[in-house]
């Protein structure tokens, strides 16, 4: 199955490369580098790995490295990441800060 980060997704990684590199920039880029072939090898193989965090909207969630939060949904046959936080910060305060719709988030191609 295709895996797309949203733009939401995308700056939430930034946000964590953001932090990390303050202790190491090739510790940094290696994390990204893990956590992107983890979400597309992952998810794309199995789409229904993460566990339904909020049924009504269709989101899940799955765990990288037994903190890090990825929240995603599926929808047409593609799956789309909507946010990765970092398993320490307040989820509900990043959540509320981003908003929760999730048809928003996704951005698909005409294509």
């Amino acid at each position: 199955m295709k895996v797309f980060l949203t733009q939401t997704a995308e700056d939430c990684l930034w946000a964590i490369w953001d932090h990390d590199r303050l202790y190491s920039e090739i510790l940094a880029d290696a994390f990204q580098r893990d956590i992107d072939r983890f979400i597309r090898d992952a998810i794309g193989t199995n789409p229904e790995i993460g566990h339904v965090w909020h049924t009504p909207r269709g989101i899940r969630r799955l765990i990288f490295r037994r903190r890090h939060n990825i929240f995603y949904a599926l929808r047409d046959g593609a799956a789309f990441v909507l946010f990765i936080f970092d398993g320490r910060m307040e989820i509900n305060q990043q959540i509320a800060e981003f908003g929760l719709d999730v048809e928003g988030l996704i951005v698909r191609s005409e294509d």
